[in-house]
């Protein structure tokens, strides 16, 4: 295995956690494995395609963003045996990855992908040598509510011919584990748990005036390293904030795609110093010299800010984590709560509707109800499942008890006078760890002037993007 990975990968040794997880996976056994961000999860699964017979490793993947990052990685090493299918690429060009699948080593896909029957019809005719289900704390944190899909991949498996699983994630309290577990239908698996802990990283919040947020990020902004992700909760919000910081961009799911791309590249390349943006960037995203981040906007969950605050230090260097908290920032969480799902109303006309035998898509028109709003398309997905509507509603508050408690533990971590680190390590069940540099509470965090980065410059990304696009061949 060393060989393998100095070979293609150019380690010389695997990091804590790597080896063991990949002995499972070669011996065949569903795995889950939670390793900290940064840990080099990505290594788990790419190479034991080395050392297996020819066949299909396929990776299961929440965000665009992350998949379009772990595809351009496995090509600069060299593999071109790579392709994903993901909203970016055109029926045609779907189409020809699909009719070529034993060409492939790894195909990357999103579980709404996944989901399409022409892909499973294809992928059934292929031998899968691996089923990789990356972030799988998305089965708790999302298949619940806005993404059906994620909570269907255990049956899609099966589908599939049940080939061994491999689940990976960075947070899993014990109730998102066994999550996993029942969600994948995992059989017999081989549980490896290693510490959330990121001892490079300092925790810091600041509690501020509503109306002085602003001022405490400019300030903030002086004396923290970059690279620098900072964390809103809106679109809107992103954009407004990125307007204040020189040499800084938004990011959201908003953006068309070729925009994405291209802030996501020049971020990656050092091009922007600040990248303000909404959990559409994250999870996964290998950018190893993120000095900092900062959260302008409250995080809903611990295990949303500890994905979130992953991307800082993936080099182990020194980082900071910083958290910008004004009282009443928990209503905005707690209206998008809500939003999560569909009124009574919705669930009373679409049970009328159905008894009517009226087409579900007759109703949607009749209603004029959005097919891409999250809360319905879960409730549709809970009506063509058979769900009751007293099911439906009884399910629905106990997740709203679910989603408000995970936000006052969220609060409980901003407003704790102890040990940071000790709280969270205390949420994962996991012992206290007293190191230096750890959080302000123990007050023994660093500051310092951030230096500017080499490349420097304030790089207009539309202007660039026009470039890249529209220029002369001689001029790019």
């Amino acid at each position: 295995m060393e060989a393998v990975l100095e070979r293609y990968f150019k380690y010389d040794r695997f990091r804590a956690g790597q080896k063991e997880i990949i002995e499972s996976v070669l011996a065949g056994h569903d795995t889950l494995a939670m390793l900290p961000t940064g840990g080099g999860k990505s290594i788990c699964y790419q190479l034991p395609s080395y050392l297996q017979p020819e066949g299909l490793t396929i990776i299961l993947s929440p965000l665009l963003s992350l998949i379009e990052d772990q595809v351009m990685q496995i090509k600069s090493r060299g593999e071109r045996a790579v392709a994903k299918l993901t909203s970016f690429e055109t029926r045609e060009e779907k189409d020809d990855i699909l009719q070529h699948l034993h060409r492939l080593r790894y195909l990357y896909l999103s579980p709404e992908q996944l989901a399409v029957p022409f892909v499973k019809q294809q992928l059934r005719q292929t031998t899968i040598n691996l089923f990789v289900v990356d972030e799988a704390h998305c089965i708790s944190q999302w298949g619940h509510e806005f993404r059906p899909e994620y909570a269907r991949l255990g049956a899609v498996r099966k589908e599939l011919g049940n080939p061994p699983c491999l689940a990976l994630t960075a947070t899993a309290t014990s109730q998102v584990e066994q999550d996993i577990l029942a969600g994948l239908m995992l059989s017999d698996p081989t549980v490896i748990r290693h510490s959330v802990n990121r001892p490079e990283i300092q925790f810091i919040v600041e509690q501020v005036e509503p109306d002085q947020k602003d001022r405490a990020l400019t300030t903030w902004l002086t004396k923290t390293e970059r690279p620098c992700v900072i964390y809103t909760t809106t679109r809107s919000e992103a954009e407004r904030v990125a307007r204040m910081i020189p040499n800084a961009t938004h990011y959201h799911a908003g953006l068309e795609t070729e925009d994405r791309q291209l802030i996501q590249q020049q971020f990656l390349h050092d091009e922007i110093e600040c990248l303000v943006c909404t959990s559409a960037f994250g999870m996964g995203v290998n950018k190893g010299n993120v000095r900092t981040v900062i959260h302008y906007s409250m995080p809903a969950t611990i295990e949303a800010y500890m994905q979130e605050i992953g991307r800082a230090g993936r080099d182990g260097k020194p980082s900071t984590a910083l958290l910008l908290y004004a009282a009443g920032d928990q209503r905005l969480q707690h209206f998008l709560v809500d939003k999560q799902y569909a009124p009574t109303l919705w669930i009373d006309q679409l049970f009328a509707a159905r008894a009517q035998n009226e087409a579900i898509d007759v109703t949607e028109k009749r209603l004029r109800l959005d097919g891409e709003d999250p809360a319905y398309r879960l409730l549709k997905a809970q009506l063509l499942d058979g769900w009751s509507r007293e099911t439906i509603i009884k399910w629905q508050e106990s997740r709203k008890k679910i989603r408000l408690r995970e936000l006052m533990q969220m609060t409980n971590y901003i407003e704790s006078t102890s040990c940071r680190r000790g709280f969270i390590l205390n949420h994962f069940d996991e012992q206290r760890i007293i190191q230096d540099r750890c959080c302000d509470n123990c007050g023994n965090t660093t500051t310092t002037t951030h230096a500017k980065l080499k490349s420097g410059g304030v790089l207009d990304w539309e202007r660039r993007l026009e470039e890249v696009f529209f220029s002369s061949a001689d001029s790019v």
